[in-house]
């Protein structure tokens, strides 16, 4: 998969420009890179001031498990241990009308650091 080129790379790029060492094609070759990729990191420059690559988006849909969520889920599973998955995806259903499949539940307490094994380690 190609990689992005490097904020080093586009700062050396826009201050050879702002030098004037030569033109934006002669420059695009000596860095080997677009004349059109250079273009657009330039004119980006001009118009921002930043010559960096902007930060990306948040991928997916948000999740539907808002930390105040998982706050009462943790006190949830402090207050019933034993509580099997789908007794807290009904208990959420219920209680916060939230509506979670039994896997991303799993997922959600892996992420939260709760283990689910009942039985202790064999040796």
């Amino acid at each position: 998969m190609a990689q992005a080129y490097s904020n080093d790379l586009r700062a050396k790029l826009c201050q050879a420009y702002a030098k004037g060492d030569g033109s934006l094609r002669a420059l695009a070759a000596r860095f080997l890179v677009s004349y059109s990729w250079a273009r657009k990191v330039v004119a980006t420059e001009l118009r921002t001031g930043n010559a960096e690559r902007p930060t990306g988006r948040a991928r997916g849909f948000p999740s539907r498990l808002t930390p105040e969520l998982r706050e009462a889920l943790q006190l949830r599973l402090a207050q019933l241990p034993d509580a099997t998955l789908l007794e807290l995806q009904g208990w959420l259903e219920s209680n916060h009308a939230v509506s979670i499949s039994v896997q991303r539940l799993s997922a959600v307490l892996l992420e939260m650091g709760c283990r689910r094994k009942k039985k202790p380690a064999r040796r």
